[in-house]
């Protein structure tokens, strides 16, 4: 983080994080509104979740990054054994996800959520993605030139 202020970096991705930020709670109240969070608690209060064992070694070490950035505390050890290890009772403890997280949609939503009521969901998803791959490919720049090997390899 200090690399990133030292360098300017922050302040150059500044308004991305906040726009990026911005969708992602659209999203989430996206969700909420046509019925999909509350579909995803249910199965989670029954002990069903989507999110699988290793699903972590998707996240880049970028994306990793761009999640501290956004004030996240990753957890020290797993917390539901043999699920990803970012997933906490209270759901994914992750601003930022991966596309495969993001773009995942069970039997259940399937079924209870009709196809144009997704349409504004995943017109949201699809900006949130572009705009993360527009960060990550900047922070991915900056850690190389910089040989910033700390972040390398990271999550693997």
């Amino acid at each position: 983080m200090k690399e990133l202020e030292k360098n300017k970096i922050l302040s150059q991705i500044e308004e991305n994080l906040y726009q990026l930020r911005e969708i992602i709670i659209e999203e989430n109240n996206e969700r909420a509104k046509i019925g999909m969070t509350e579909i995803c608690i249910d199965c989670g209060k029954s002990g069903k979740v989507c999110c699988g064992s290793a699903i972590e070694f998707k996240y880049s070490d970028e994306l990793l990054l761009i999640n501290l950035i956004l004030g996240v505390n990753f957890p020290n050890q797993s917390q539901i054994p043999d699920m990803c290890f970012f997933l906490s009772p209270s759901g994914c403890c992750l601003i930022a996800r991966d596309a495969f997280c993001i773009n995942f949609i069970c039997d259940k939503i399937k079924e209870k959520i009709p196809v144009d009521k997704m349409r504004r969901l995943r017109e949201l998803e699809g900006l949130h993605l572009n705009l993360q791959l527009q960060i990550e490919q900047r922070l991915k720049r900056f850690i190389s030139a910089y040989d910033l090997t700390a972040f390398r390899n990271y999550n693997k």
